[in-house]
């Protein structure tokens, strides 16, 4: 076997042409269900501490504040994943390199996630605070767990 060979057979182990939909929506799926049980961990720790937890809508008024229960981080992450494995099975069928594409997509929208709580009216800090953790520890579980299943190159 010449080296050629052996470097596309071993590229072709390691960074499969196409990730199927299925397996892609496994994964956003597995992925999903570990940053759900992750963040609903990390407020209940927070109210366990004795937070209140309420979020007010970003540039809204007092009145706009709400409690913020449990499981409303699961359901939340629930609704983003829909639209972030849409998002990943477009890079998947488009880019040349969708592994790092994804990262960088995703990069930018946990940026641009945590406007939303920095601009939250009438919020404390310690829920500001929170809300930014849960947004990054989402975003830690699910953007490595989806980015290693697409394709490295094509």
């Amino acid at each position: 076997m010449t080296a050629t060979a052996a470097t596309v057979s071993t590229n072709a182990q390691t960074a499969p042409a196409r990730v199927s939909f299925r397996a892609l929506l496994r994964v956003s799926l597995i992925a999903a269900v570990l940053a759900a049980a992750a963040t609903e961990t990390l407020t209940a720790v927070v109210r366990a501490a004795g937070v209140h937890l309420a979020v007010g809508n970003p540039g809204g008024s007092a009145a706009s504040v709400v409690p913020l229960n449990p499981g409303a981080c699961a359901v939340t992450i629930a609704i983003c994943m829909v639209f972030a494995t849409a998002i990943a099975a477009l890079i998947n069928r488009l880019s040349s390199r969708p592994a790092r594409t994804y990262r960088m997509v995703t990069g930018v929208l946990v940026l641009v996630s945590l406007v939303a709580p920095l601009t939250a009216a009438a919020t404390s800090t310690s829920t500001r605070l929170t809300l930014i953790a849960a947004h990054l520890v989402t975003a830690a579980i699910v953007v490595p767990l989806v980015s290693r299943r697409l394709a490295g190159t094509r």
